[in-house]
């Protein structure tokens, strides 16, 4: 598929005039989240009924929540982010073969519809739960680094809908956050007191009780060791300057410099956590891979088994994505359309998906498999790759 779908609605009327809206809702929660972008497009009140509290309170009862991939791109530097879901288009046989890439796999991004996107940055955006926190961005920050910003908002991921949150105790001028037990941890740089000088903050924000906390640091550096990642594993919060690694331990309120081969991945975003374990994409001249690393080992390895599975070595240059996809891991990455000479310039980009399963076995490893891959939609060639996301719904 070489674009967002587009189904054509059904005139507005209602679908089943005989059946009550519990019933409808006790249906539709049994079916997985990759048809509601279809089944939006029935009529107006099926879109009620699909973004309705009801609905998702029956599927927690039935167990049947799922993870669902959320992607942030910015298409055009005029506009507000778009944002898209991965979901199946009807009637396609989910079926892949790895000898050809081509073949469709039947999933797609469909645009999400959401009139006032407020501006973002990749760092900035955690999930929790089925909720997408936007921490600071406000619109006069865009474009502007030294502009500092305390904005925090919420996207729900079920009725698809922002709303704002409680703000930063402090005016950041970047964030860098990470999520550990339902609490975002945040760092960067903020002034320090009335000099002209900026330090190190450490804040973190409980989403139950939606209070902003200071977390004491002997780290409040100046801004020559300003930390620009960070990220939660192992029950720690680890975060990371060009010079060391610190970790902090909630449950103990404890600081420590920590080993910096956990942290030496070459790109902030090109990583994400699964059950404990650290992934990362190396990308060299040579080829790719994909790489692990646990606490225990204190080493990087490599994934084994996904050498001769159709995957593309991807270009040293091009924009590669991981999510933890319910325990799966997602992979996008962009790659240039080929020019046809029919008047094309090659002036878009085609972004790709798969879904790799993983397999500990012991101490020998952890073993890769591929689900399906799939070209899941077309952007111009000017894009920009802010976040991939998955949120539980």
């Amino acid at each position: 598929m070489s674009s967002p779908e587009k189904l054509s609605p059904a005139p507005e009327s209602n679908p089943n005039p005989s059946l009550p809206d519990a019933l409808l809702i006790s249906c539709i929660a049994r079916v997985s989240r990759l048809y509601y972008p279809t089944l939006s497009l029935v009529s107006k009140s099926f879109r009620s009924l699909l973004a309705s509290p009801e609905l998702y309170k029956a599927r927690l009862l039935l167990d049947h929540t799922e993870s669902c991939l959320y992607v942030c791109l910015k298409l055009s530097p005029s506009e507000n982010p778009s944002w898209f879901t991965l979901c199946l288009k009807p009637d396609v046989a989910l079926t892949y073969d790895t000898s050809n890439k081509k073949k469709s796999s039947g999933y797609v991004l469909a645009k999400v519809p959401i009139p006032h996107s407020p501006p973002v940055k990749s760092s900035s955006l955690v999930v929790v739960g089925s909720n997408i926190y936007n921490i600071g961005c406000n619109i006069y920050s865009i474009g502007r680094s030294r502009s500092p910003y305390s904005n925090v908002s919420i996207f729900d991921c079920r009725s698809h809908t922002w709303r704002e949150a409680p703000s930063l105790p402090v005016e950041l001028f970047a964030v860098s956050a990470g999520v550990l037990d339902g609490k975002i941890y945040v760092t960067r740089s903020c002034k320090d007191d009335d000099s002209y000088n900026l330090k190190n903050t450490f804040e973190v924000f409980d989403t139950k009780t939606q209070v902003w906390d200071h977390v004491p640091s002997p780290y409040s550096e100046t801004k020559h060791n300003s930390y620009s990642k960070s990220l939660c594993i192992d029950e720690k919060w680890y975060v990371v300057t060009k010079r060391k690694v610190v970790a902090y331990n909630p449950k103990k309120g404890k600081w420590d410099l920590v080993e910096s081969e956990m942290c030496s991945y070459k790109s902030s975003y090109t990583y994400c956590e699964i059950e404990n374990v650290l992934y990362s994409v190396e990308k060299t001249w040579r080829g790719t891979d994909f790489r692990w690393y646990d606490t225990e080992l204190r080493q990087w390895r490599k994934v084994k088994g996904l050498d001769l599975v159709g995957l593309p070595k991807f270009c040293l240059h091009a924009c590669v994505r991981l999510a933890d996809y319910g325990g799966k891991m997602a992979v996008l990455w962009e790659e240039n359309m080929r020019y046809s000479g029919r008047g094309d310039r090659g002036g878009k980009k085609m972004i790709w998906c798969a879904v790799i399963t993983l397999e500990r076995r012991g101490n020998f490893g952890i073993w890769g498999k591929v689900e399906w891959v799939a070209h899941v939609l077309t952007v111009p060639k000017t894009y920009v790759f802010k976040k991939l996301l998955a949120a539980t719904v």
